[in-house]
């Protein structure tokens, strides 16, 4: 799956990231990512938007980590590392060895894709569990792979998604009670 909103399909297709059948909302992660992607894809070189999309997974990361605690943040550090190689999959998967230096387009790419993340906490706070954020995050490594033409070792990701975050946009549009994660 290439792009975001056939990653959110196929998973509400297949029953997974949750329990049960999902929501008719849950396809809206993806066509939030796609459009999100799309723009940044406009303005910004495709380096620039796999930071972009990396600044969106911190934020997402950062968000779990502050409502839910490091359990909830490691299961997202566990997501995103899932689709890295590793070992003998590491011949099979071409391999960016580092990520490539930010250019003038990452500033925008990030604040284009953390925005998209806010509106996937959103929608994640009125659903009942936390599919729309396993959505989010899976598609969103997808794109980051995507957009490297490869997969970065797993230490220059965890890096990326462990330092502070760096909001590029307006602060997160949170439901009334403020509390995005299940």
């Amino acid at each position: 799956m290439s792009n975001p909103t056939e990653a959110a399909s196929g998973a509400a297709q297949n029953g997974e990231a949750g329990s049960g059948a999902l929501p008719a909302a849950f396809p809206v992660v993806g066509a939030i990512l796609a459009t999100a992607i799309s723009a940044a894809e406009k303005r910004a070189s495709p380096a620039d938007v796999a930071h972009g999309v990396i600044a969106a997974l911190r934020h997402l990361r950062a968000t779990a980590d502050e409502q839910a605690g490091d359990a909830m943040a490691s299961a997202i550090d566990a997501a995103v590392r899932q689709h890295l190689p590793a070992g003998p999959l590491s011949a099979v998967r071409p391999t960016v060895s580092v990520l490539p230096p930010a250019g003038p387009g990452a500033a925008t790419a990030a604040m284009i894709m953390e925005s998209a993340a806010d509106s996937c906490l959103a929608i994640n706070a009125h659903a009942p569990d936390n599919g729309p954020l396993e959505i989010a995050v899976n598609a969103l490594t997808l794109q980051m792979l995507r957009h490297l033409d490869g997969a970065p070792e797993w230490a220059a990701v965890e890096r990326e998604l462990h330092r502070p975050t760096e909001r590029h946009g307006a602060g997160p549009i949170l439901p009334f009670r403020g509390v995005t994660l299940h």
